[in-house]
């Protein structure tokens, strides 16, 4: 049995505990990235050395491309967490799909935010009056629902 059905499971898993919490609080645990790097190592170890290094390859990638903007304020260090562990169960391949789709789920997510005129706090909720705060959107679960989403799809 090849390693293929296990990603999709352990990353379906992962993609919707991380999506409660990032929904729900604008925040992925680091207990949860910490269990999912654990199983990408092990998933990653499966496939052999090569395997491993593609996982670790991955998951230097997904570090790498949001850092900067974790740097310019516009993405949380969970984001770049989850991107990178991310990249550990993908490698690089799918992972630059994941961060594609994912950017134009959030870009879609934020336009309609936009035109509908809701902004959501940094909790998830609606501002309260006279409190400013930026809004922000849960970008690690639609990074993690899309890299489910295509793991699965090349394991069938």
């Amino acid at each position: 049995m090849g390693t293929g059905p296990v990603k999709a499971l352990l990353l379906w898993i992962l993609a919707l505990s991380a999506s409660y919490f990032d929904f729900r609080w604008r925040k992925v645990p680091n207990l949860l990235i910490l269990a999912g790097t654990f199983c990408g190592v092990a998933v990653a170890a499966w496939g052999g050395t090569s395997g491993l290094l593609r996982g670790v390859y991955g998951l230097l990638l997904g570090a790498a491309l949001l850092f900067p903007f974790f740097l310019l304020g516009g993405v949380g260090g969970g984001d770049v967490k989850s991107l990178a562990v991310i990249g550990l169960f993908t490698g690089p391949s799918l992972l630059l799909a994941s961060f594609f789709w994912g950017a134009c789920a959030g870009g879609g997510m934020a336009l309609f935010y936009l035109l509908s005129g809701r902004k959501a706090n940094r909790k998830g909720g609606l501002p309260r009056p006279g409190k400013a705060t930026p809004p922000t959107l849960p970008y690690a679960a639609l990074l993690f629902l899309t890299a489910a989403f295509l793991v699965t799809r090349a394991a069938i």
